[in-house]
């Protein structure tokens, strides 16, 4: 069980390394959770070179070490949100590993850096033959080229408490006002953004029809509804000809789409 690359979605390569959830950790998302190990060191300032207007230096988990076996686990330590900030996104800002990717030896350890751990969710639903994903456009903080990509809804930090569920439940309501039924949650895997080397946990959740807005702190409000690419040639819509997905909402499209195939 090992990282995936050189993926395509919708004509675009895809900057990410996919580690997909084995079946048997699908129905379980708490699985993905490793040791939790380390004291929470004291806040530091956010680097110039990043706005800090509308940015909160909260506290998130970050990556000590992705593992593969026996299952897929990430093991986390606590951190601050601009610790990640003046690392990992201090790298993609700097356009790092636009020419070359990084080393495979970085994308599993997060050794010498602040890798704050992400959650996506793709929250689907069926169009008549088709499966479609919300998502939106997200605003650009202190990242200007991430404005107006696109990203799937809900997406976050990975913030205390040390649940999956409970983090995917509380940007669920937050960002879409969907609730989270009891034991809906699946795992489809984990994604390392190559552009920042931060990873992200990738999840579905499968509903009967999708919200009408998000919200507006993160996204445009006005959602938007993707196809998500179960078929080998899977269309998509002219818009998305001339728009690009962030890296972890491009992966966990890919990984969501692995799981529906098969279910």
């Amino acid at each position: 069980m090992g990282a995936r690359t050189r993926f395509r979605l919708f004509g675009r390569e895809v900057p990410a390394a996919l580690y997909p959830a084995p079946r048997r950790q699908w129905s379980d998302p708490e699985s993905v959770l490793g040791r939790l190990e380390g004291a929470l060191p004291p806040p530091a300032p956010l680097h110039p070179c990043f706005c800090a207007e509308g940015l909160f230096n909260g506290q998130v988990y970050l990556m000590r070490r992705i593992r593969l076996r026996p299952a897929l686990q990430i093991d986390c330590r606590p951190g601050w949100y601009f610790d990640s900030m003046n690392t990992c996104e201090k790298l993609e800002r700097e356009g790092r590993f636009l020419a070359a990717p990084p080393p495979p030896a970085l994308w599993r350890n997060g050794a010498g850096r602040s890798a704050a751990v992400g959650i996506s969710t793709v929250v689907a639903w069926r169009e008549s033959d088709q499966w479609m994903a919300l998502a939106g456009r997200v605003k650009a903080k202190s990242m200007p080229q991430r404005a107006g990509r696109i990203h799937v809804a809900p997406s976050g930090m990975f913030a205390p408490p040390y649940s999956i569920t409970a983090n995917v439940r509380r940007e669920l309501e937050e960002e879409t006002g969907l609730g989270l039924p009891p034991g809906a949650l699946r795992l489809t895997g984990v994604a390392v953004n190559l552009r920042n080397l931060r990873p992200e946990i990738c999840t579905l959740l499968v509903v009967e029809r999708p919200p009408e807005a998000l919200s507006a702190a993160e996204f445009d409000p006005t959602p938007l509804r993707v196809p998500v690419p179960v078929r080998a040639r899977e269309a998509a819509p002219a818009w998305l000809a001339e728009t690009e997905f962030t890296p972890p909402a491009a992966a966990a499209l890919l990984l969501a789409a692995r799981l529906l195939r098969a279910l």
